[in-house]
C-alpha cells in the first residue's frame, strides 16, 4: 500500500490591492456563510478579504473571481477579520452583509448591505455606527440569532463583537444599536485574576450542541445552568469560546461563556453580563520555558475538543474533553509562519519558502511543496520605488486563512496575492475527501526537529558504564550513540570514487554481517543473473542503511524537455539484488530515499523505476528479481508487462515504429562517417550479444517474468487495474494483452472437452499450471474488456495486433466460443468430479487408516506404494457407499506397559464390535 497523500502546487486565486500604507497596512480575511432565515448556516466556498486603507472585496475561491466590493477610507484601518452573510429571503432574492470594524479617526463599526432580487440591478445600504463604551480594539466579530421577535422586524441576525480587554457587545444586526453590553469582569468573575491585567488573544463563536460533543462533553453540571434541553434542532443557544492571556505570568485561560438569554436581556437593558460556563487554565508547553511577546496563532475544533497553538515555532495540540485541559502532542517546525488545521491527524504549516503538511500523532511529514510561484515582480500593474518596505519577507512565507473541505482547497495569502492549495487525500466510504495522514504516509517521513530526549535531556550527566547487554544489542542494523554522518562518511567517499567492490563489502558489515551474495553468477558487465528459485528470507534490519543505498543507487536528473526521470547513476550489483530479493525495492522507500536528500523531490510517476531496471540491464534479470519479491502497484506491473511483451513482439507493429527514410541532406565529412560507422558498429555488437542471450540461457527470464507481473496485477483491485490499462497501454496494445490470455487459455487446456475422446488435440506437457488460473485469466480479461470500453468495440477503435480495424468482430466472435468452451470444460469436470467423489473419498480413507510408521521420512512415504490387504474376488467392485475400514492392530499394550500379541479370539471380537445393529455381514477370522 502506498501513500495517497500529496499537495499540488499553489496557484493564484485572486491578485489583491496593495493597502495605501506600504509599511505598515495588512490584510484581514474573514469567512462567508449562508443560508436561509431560520436555518443553520454553512460556510460558502468564498472569502471576504479587507485591504487597509482601499476598502473590502469578497472573492469566490471555486470559481477564482471577484463577486463585489465596497470602499472604506483612506484613514481607516482594521482591527479584526470581518464577517460576511449570504440570506437567500424570498425565490430570487439575495441579500449580502458584510460587517467590518475600523480603527481610523474615530474607531466605528460598518455595514454593507446589497439586495439582489432576479436581474434587476442590486441596492447596496451601507451603515455605520461609532463604537461605544470601551475604546478597546474589537478583535472578533461574529453573527449570532436576534434577540427579538419577527413581527418587529424582518432581520434574523445580530453582531456579536468581543474586545481586547474583555468586554463583549452585541450589536443590532440592521441598524448597529448596542443591543446589551458585557463588561469585562464578568469573565474574570470568579478567578483571582482582576480587571485590566489579561488580553483577549483569541475569541470564537459556536452553540451548545456542539460543544456538548467535545470541549463539554460529559459536564452535565455546565449544562444544568440552561433552563431547557440542548438539541440540535431545538433549543441550541450560541456560546463564545475565548482564549486571555495575564500581563503579568504570560499564563493562559480557556473561559466558555454563555451569552445572556431573551428574556434576561430584555429585562435588564444594555448592561447584562455573560455566564461563564467554564474557566481552566492551560497548560504551558516544556519547549516554551520563558514567556515571549510573541503573537501566537489559534484553531479551535469545538465538536473534537481540539484546541492548538503556534508559538515560537511550537505546534502544540490541547485536549479540551476531560475535565482539565492538557497537552495532547508538541511539535516543533523550525520557522513556522502560520499553520491550518485540516483534519485531526494532519496540520499545514508554512515556512519560510515552503508549506509542510505534518502529522501529530506520529510526529512525521506527510507533504511538502515549495512555495515558489515564479511571479514576475516587475509585471505588477503598480510600479513601486526602491524604498519600498510593504512585508519584504513575505513573499517567501505565507499566512493560512481557511481550508473548504468540500473541493479540497486550503487558501492562504502571499505578499498581495491570495493563493491556493489543492489537496489530495483519501476517499471514505461515502466517496468524500478526507485530507485524513494514515499510518503509511508516516512511515519513514519522521520529523528531524523532533528528537526524543535521554534521560530527561540532561547532556551533561554521565552515564555509569554497565557490564550488561542493553536494548542496542538486539536492534537489527548499527543503531548506536555515533553520529549518523560519521557512520556514512567512509561510504560516501567509495560513492565518490565509484569503487563498487568496497561498497558492496562496506554493506555487508552495516547490514548485520550477513552476505550479500544472492544464489546466482555474474556476467562479463558485472550484472548479477539469478538463477535460482528458492525462496529467500526476508533479513530485518536497520532502515536507514536501506534508504541510504537507495539514495546513492537512484537518483532523479532532468531532461532537456524539463521532465524529472528516474536514473540508476551508481549500481553495487551484491547490494542492487540483496536489496531486491529482499522486499526493500519499492516506489515508496525510493521516495523516501531521495526525500533524504531533496525534500522537494518529486513523486516517482508511474513506470518510472521499470524503466531504469530495463535501461540498466537489458536481459531483464533485475527485473525479474524486483517483480518476484517487492511490493508493486498496479500501474508499476503494467509499465512492466508492457516493456516484457514488447521484447517478446507480442504488440505488433505500432505507428510509433522507426522506419529508415532515405534523405537529400547535406555532405557528410568522411571524419563523421567514420565516428557514426564506429557507434553502429559497437550497438550491432551489443544487440547482437543480446540476442543470443536471449535466445539462449536467457530465453526463460522473461516468460517467467510475464507469468510473475500478471499473478501480481492479478490481486490488484479492478477498478485500478482497468484506469492503468486506459492510462498505460493504447487500445492496441490491450488487444495484443487479450490475445496473450487467449493463448494462455488454449496452452493451459482450458477450452479442451473433457467428454470428447476423438480430440486430436492434445496439451501442452510443459503448460503445467496451478488449478486458479483460469480465475487469473477470466479477471484480466473482463478488465481488459472494460478497459476498451464498448465504445471503443462499437465505433472500431480496438486495432488488432497487425493494425487491421475490420477484425474487431471476429476477434470478439472467437473470444465468445472460446469462453464457451471453457465454461462447457468446467460444467463437464464438475460432473466427472460428481461421478468420482465417492471413489476418490473412499481411496482417502483407506489411505488414512493404513498404519503410519514414525521412522519414515515424508520423502520416503510418497515414494513407496501403498500395500493394501488381499481381499476375496467377490467383493473387488467399485467402492461405491462402502467406508473405509481401519486395520486392527496385531499388537496390544497391557496395563503394565508390556506389549503382547492378539490372539485369533481378541481380534473376531474387535471386528464383531464394529458391524452395526441392524446390518447384516460376513466375519473372517
Amino acid at each position: 500500500m502506498s501513500s495517497r497523500f500529496a499537495l499540488q502546487n499553489p496557484y493564484v486565486v485572486a491578485s489583491l490591492p496593495r493597502p495605501i500604507d506600504r509599511s505598515n497596512g495588512r490584510y484581514v480575511v474573514g469567512e462567508v456563510y449562508g443560508g436561509v432565515p431560520g436555518s443553520k448556516k454553512r460556510k460558502r466556498s468564498e472569502l471576504a478579504v479587507g485591504i487597509d486603507g482601499e476598502g473590502i472585496n469578497l472573492y469566490d475561491v471555486s470559481a477564482s473571481r471577484l463577486i463585489t466590493s465596497y470602499a472604506l477610507p483612506p484613514q481607516s484601518f482594521f482591527t479584526c477579520p470581518p464577517t460576511s452573510l449570504r440570506t437567500r429571503i424570498l425565490k430570487g432574492a439575495v441579500e449580502r452583509c458584510t460587517y467590518v470594524s475600523t480603527n481610523g479617526p474615530n474607531p466605528q463599526i460598518t455595514r454593507f448591505s446589497e439586495l439582489t432580487e432576479g436581474s434587476t440591478p442590486s441596492r447596496s445600504v451601507t451603515t455605520t455606527c461609532k463604537v461605544e463604551s470601551s475604546q478597546q480594539p474589537i478583535i472578533y466579530m461574529g453573527t449570532i440569532t436576534a434577540i427579538r421577535s419577527s413581527e418587529v422586524s424582518k432581520n434574523t441576525s445580530d453582531l456579536l463583537v468581543v474586545k481586547e480587554d474583555g468586554e463583549i457587545q452585541c450589536h443590532d444586526g440592521e441598524s448597529l444599536q448596542v443591543k446589551w453590553t458585557s463588561p469585562p469582569s464578568a469573565l474574570v468573575r470568579d478567578s483571582s485574576t482582576r480587571f485590566g491585567e489579561f488580553v483577549v488573544e483569541f475569541a470564537h463563536l459556536t452553540n451548545a450542541h456542539s460543544a456538548s460533543q467535545g470541549i463539554l462533553r460529559g459536564r452535565q453540571d455546565v449544562f444544568a445552568l440552561f433552563d431547557q434541553e440542548i438539541s440540535e434542532d431545538g433549543f441550541n443557544p450560541e456560546i463564545v469560546v475565548i482564549i486571555t492571556q495575564s500581563k503579568d505570568d504570560a499564563k493562559r485561560t480557556l473561559h466558555i461563556v454563555s451569552l445572556p438569554r431573551r428574556s434576561v436581556a430584555k429585562l435588564n437593558g444594555p448592561k447584562h453580563s455573560v455566564d461563564c460556563l467554564l474557566a481552566a487554565e492551560l497548560p504551558s508547553s516544556t519547549s516554551l520555558k520563558t514567556p515571549t511577546r510573541l503573537s501566537a496563532s489559534f484553531s479551535v475544533q469545538v465538536s473534537a475538543g481540539i484546541l492548538q497553538s503556534l508559538e515560537n515555532d511550537v505546534l502544540t495540540t490541547f485536549d479540551l474533553s476531560d475535565t482539565l485541559p492538557k497537552i495532547q502532542s508538541t511539535l516543533v517546525s523550525i520557522g513556522a509562519r502560520s499553520f491550518l488545521r485540516l483534519s485531526s491527524t494532519s496540520i499545514m504549516v508554512s515556512s519560510d519558502g515552503c508549506i509542510n503538511v505534518y502529522n501529530p500523532k506520529y510526529q512525521s511529514k506527510l507533504a511538502t511543496v515549495e512555495l515558489g510561484l515564479g511571479l514576475n515582480i516587475d509585471s505588477l500593474k503598480r510600479k513601486r520605488d526602491d524604498s519600498e518596505t510593504f512585508n519584504r519577507d513575505a513573499g517567501s512565507s505565507c499566512k493560512f486563512i481557511t481550508y473548504f473541505q468540500k473541493i479540497g482547497v486550503a487558501v492562504a495569502i502571499s505578499d498581495n496575492h491570495l493563493l491556493g492549495l489543492q489537496v489530495e487525500g483519501q476517499h471514505d466510504a461515502h466517496g468524500k475527501l478526507r485530507a485524513a495522514g494514515l499510518l503509511i504516509d508516516s512511515i519513514g517521513r519522521s520529523v528531524k526537529e523532533n528528537e526524543r530526549s535521554v534521560l530527561g535531556g540532561s547532556e551533561s550527566k554521565k552515564l555509569r558504564p554497565l557490564s550488561c547487554e542493553t536494548l542496542e544489542a538486539y536492534l537489527p542494523g548499527s543503531i548506536g550513540d555515533t553520529r549518523w554522518e560519521n557512520q556514512i562518511s567512509e561510504a560516501e567517499n567509495l560513492v565518490s570514487e565509484e569503487n563498487v567492490e568496497e561498497f558492496d563489502k562496506f554493506m555487508i558489515s552495516r547490514l548485520g554481517g550477513r552476505t550479500l551474495m544472492v544464489n546466482g553468477t555474474h556476467t562479463k558487465d558485472g550484472k548479477k543473473k539469478s538463477r535460482d528459485k528458492k525462496s529467500q528470507v526476508r533479513v530485518d534490519v536497520d532502515r536507514r542503511w536501506v534508504l541510504f543505498a537507495l539514495s546513492k543507487i537512484f537518483t532523479m536528473s532532468e531532461t532537456e524537455a524539463g521532465e524529472f526521470v528516474l536514473e540508476i547513476s551508481f549500481y553495487p550489483p551484491n547490494t542492487f539484488m540483496w536489496l531486491s530479493t529482499n522486499g526493500y525495492m519499492t516506489v515508496t522507500n525510493i521516495e523516501s530515499a531521495l526525500r533524504s536528500k531533496d525534500p522537494f523531490a518529486k513523486s516517482l510517476a508511474a513506470g518510472q523505476l521499470v524503466d531504469a531496471i530495463v535501461e540498466m540491464d537489458p536481459d531483464m534479470d533485475l527485473l525479474l528479481a524486483v517483480l518476484a519479491k517487492n511490493y508493486l502497484g498496479a500501474a508499476e506491473l503494467l509499465h512492466a508487462i508492457r516493456r516484457l511483451m514488447a521484447s517478446l513482439d507480442f504488440l505488433g507493429e505500432t505507428p510509433n515504429t522507426k522506419q529508415g527514410l532515405l534523405t537529400n541532406g547535406g555532405e557528410i565529412r568522411s571524419e563523421d562517417i567514420e565516428e557514426q560507422l564506429a557507434t553502429l558498429e559497437a550497438e550491432a555488437e551489443q544487440y547482437l550479444e543480446l540476442a543470443e542471450y536471449q535466445l539462449g540461457p536467457g530465453s526463460g527470464v522473461r516468460s517467467d517474468a510475464l507469468s510473475v507481473a500478471l499473478s501480481k496485477l492479478y490481486r490488484c483491485p479492478n477498478g485500478e487495474i482497468t484506469q492503468g490499462l486506459q492510462t498505460t497501454f493504447t487500445t492496441q496494445e490491450i488487444v495484443g494483452l487479450v490475445y496473450l490470455l487467449r493463448f494462455e487459455l488454449s496452452r493451459g487446456s482450458w477450452i479442451t472437452r473433457y467428454l470428447q475422446s476423438d480430440d486430436a488435440e492434445t496439451a501442452d506437457t510443459d503448460a503445467e499450471g496451478p488449478n486458479n488460473a483460469i480465475v487469473l485469466i477470466s479477471s484480466l480479461l473482463n478488465n481488459c474488456v472494460d478497459a476498451v470500453g464498448a465504445g471503443g468495440w462499437l465505433i472500431g477503435e480496438a486495432r488488432l495486433v497487425d493494425g487491421d480495424p475490420f477484425e474487431a468482430e471476429d476477434l470478439i466472435h472467437s473470444l465468445k466460443l472460446e469462453v464457451s468452451a471453457a465454461l462447457e470444460g468446467i460444467e463437464e469436470a464438475v460432473y466427472l468430479k460428481g461421478l468420482t467423489a465417492e471413489m476418490i473419498r473412499y481411496g482417502d480413507g483407506v489411505q488414512a487408516a493404513l498404519p503410519k510408521p514414525s521412522s519414515e521420512t515424508q520423502t520416503e512415504k510418497r515414494s513407496k506404494p501403498i500395500i493394501l490387504p488381499a481381499l476375496g474376488q467377490d467383493i473387488r467392485t467399485l467402492p461405491l457407499g462402502l467406508k473405509a475400514e481401519k486395520q486392527i492392530s496385531l499388537l496390544k499394550v497391557a496395563a503394565g506397559g508390556a506389549v503382547y500379541q492378539r490372539t485369533r479370539r481378541d481380534i473376531g471380537h474387535l471386528k464383531s464390535q464394529k458391524v452395526g445393529k441392524y446390518s447384516r455381514e460376513r466375519i473372517l477370522v
